[in-house]
């Protein structure tokens, strides 16, 4: 199993130069703040563009809010963006999604006087918007921004519109009318594009579909590493059905076990009736309790829950859901093999912790239950993905 060792690492130093100051007192609250840690990380995003572009149903989309909830950003065709406004995740007010107006606006006419009420050094990325061609205003905008030294996208929307009008020609293609749609902006896009494909297709109505998933990825892509742990986090696969975006969540989900591990046997850990090795029972079913929550596995009785195959909910209902599962787990366990996988955490926090049986056995039933619950949350994806399908009407 691959074990995200990229994610691993994020914590590592800070873990070291603890143990160097404290040892091991508190170590286990230490790693709890640290699990904790990426609610706490700001991410700041920037879409721009004309009105009308859909700049406010794309926020609302990544937030996984219909255009009419109470927290959903103002959408219309007039310029309802007067001045920035900030919209946060509502899982985690500290994913920021701002909304900006167009340059050329009688608020913003010109560049000067954009920079100065936008603040454009404040923002990680930049989503440039347009639902026909990049305008002189947009190209202006993403040269400053290259200026910064910060990413920008060129975000082509409304595709859902383009592919019903098409569909009423008998010569319809809709790979080759998504060709020449990114064609027609890469024309004038000049050298600020490197390759076509660095223009995104979308529909805020059905992110599922054309580029609002690759768009997704490529923002996280270009974070730094604290901040993508933290959007990773946050967004819901179920929002463009990712299994993209799931993969990202299982390698940062795969980085924390041996904080959890750790924390586990550091802690006050009791035996589990039936092991021989002593677990804290409780930090383990949290945590997978975080990895149903994160890889879209829905609650039992919930809307999402009821309209999953019989098979399906069942698994849901009986996986990794108590000591006894739990032990079920344990009893496939090699102590040789599972002590010396985890032996490259020893540097990190010494082998009094990372050499016991506790730590490797509760990376190891960790371990265990992230690989069958994405397994589940890849089923679940497919089944929602071709429900999907069957609902969709783009005539």
């Amino acid at each position: 199993m691959d074990t995200g060792m990229e994610w691993e690492l994020i914590y590592a130093e800070e873990v070291q130069e603890y143990v160097s100051e404290n040892g091991l007192s508190n170590i286990e609250q230490f790693f709890k703040e640290k699990l904790e840690g990426w609610q706490d990380v700001e991410v700041n995003i920037g879409v721009t563009g004309d009105s009308g572009t859909g700049k406010s149903s794309f926020i609302n989309a990544i937030r996984e809010l219909d255009d009419d909830d109470e927290q959903a950003a103002k959408v219309g065709v007039t310029e309802t963006t007067m001045e920035p406004k900030c919209y946060d995740h509502p899982s985690n007010p500290k994913i920021k999604f701002y909304d900006l107006p167009g340059i050329g606006t009688p608020n913003f006419p010109d560049l000067d006087s954009y920079c100065r009420e936008t603040n454009l050094e404040q923002y990680h990325t930049f989503l440039i918007f347009t639902s026909t061609r990049f305008t002189k205003n947009d190209l202006i905008l993403a040269q400053k921004i290259r200026s910064l030294k910060k990413k920008f996208f060129f975000v082509r929307t409304k595709i859902d519109d383009n592919v019903r009008a098409e569909r009423r020609k008998k010569s319809f293609n809709e790979r080759a009318m998504l060709e020449k749609i990114r064609s027609d902006c890469a024309e004038n896009l000049s050298d600020l594009l490197e390759k076509r494909q660095d223009v995104f297709l979308i529909s805020n109505h059905d992110p599922s579909k054309w580029d609002f998933d690759r768009l997704t990825n490529a923002i996280l892509d270009v974070l730094p590493t604290r901040q993508k742990e933290a959007m990773s986090l946050t967004l819901g696969v179920l929002t463009t059905l990712s299994k993209d975006l799931l993969k990202r969540k299982v390698k940062v989900l795969q980085g924390r076990m041996w904080m959890i591990a750790g924390a586990s046997a550091a802690g006050a850990i009791v035996p589990i009736p039936g092991l021989s090795i002593a677990l804290d029972l409780g930090l383990i079913l949290n945590e997978v309790k975080f990895y149903k929550s994160q890889l879209g596995i829905p609650d039992e009785g919930s809307e999402r829950f009821q309209t999953l195959h019989a098979d399906t909910q069942d698994q849901i209902k009986r996986i990794c859901i108590d000591g006894v599962a739990i032990r079920s787990l344990m009893s496939t366990f090699a102590t040789e093999s599972a002590v010396e996988e985890v032996a490259r955490f020893i540097p990190f926090i010494g082998s009094v912790i990372a050499g016991s049986l506790s730590f490797a056995g509760t990376y190891y039933v960790l371990g265990q239950c992230l690989e069958k619950i994405e397994a589940l949350a890849i089923k679940v994806l497919e089944e929602a993905a071709q429900s999907s399908v069957d609902d969709l009407d783009i005539d």
